[in-house]
């Protein structure tokens, strides 16, 4: 393999907790390897988050924007949604939970009724 080496110290407990994850894992097939693919993914995942702070910023400043804090347990949920290819980002899952709890039936109706009875109401007037 080419490339640069670089030393990692880690603490015992650090190390021990790295092997026992490698010894029921043949997909990586050692240390350096795992090291890799961590660090990769690690990079990768932040800079997901970087780019979606900059659309997020760029969203608040939309008229119709809302920006919200998530519980930790429902955000890391979406995002394994969104990894698992569920969602294609946290504001699509995020808007179709808003869809599915306050666009039902009955309220859709009832905009629906009112919207014709306001037509109603301005053709009657027009007359």
């Amino acid at each position: 393999m080419d490339g640069e080496r670089i030393s990692l110290r880690l603490e015992s407990e650090d190390l021990k907790m790295l092997d026992d994850f490698l010894r029921d894992r043949p997909e990586f097939s050692n240390r350096s390897h795992l090291a890799r693919l961590a660090i990769r993914a690690f990079i990768e995942q932040n800079e997901a988050v970087e780019l979606e702070s900059v659309e997020t910023v760029e969203q608040s400043q939309r008229e119709n924007a809302v920006t919200v804090e998530i519980p930790a347990l429902a955000y890391n949920t979406i995002e394994d949604f969104i990894r698992a290819g569920v969602y294609n980002s946290m504001e699509d899952a995020v808007v179709e939970c808003l869809r599915e709890r306050f666009i039902t039936k009955e309220v859709k109706d009832r905009i629906l009724r009112q919207q014709a009875e306001s037509i109603q109401a301005v053709e009657v007037l027009e007359r």
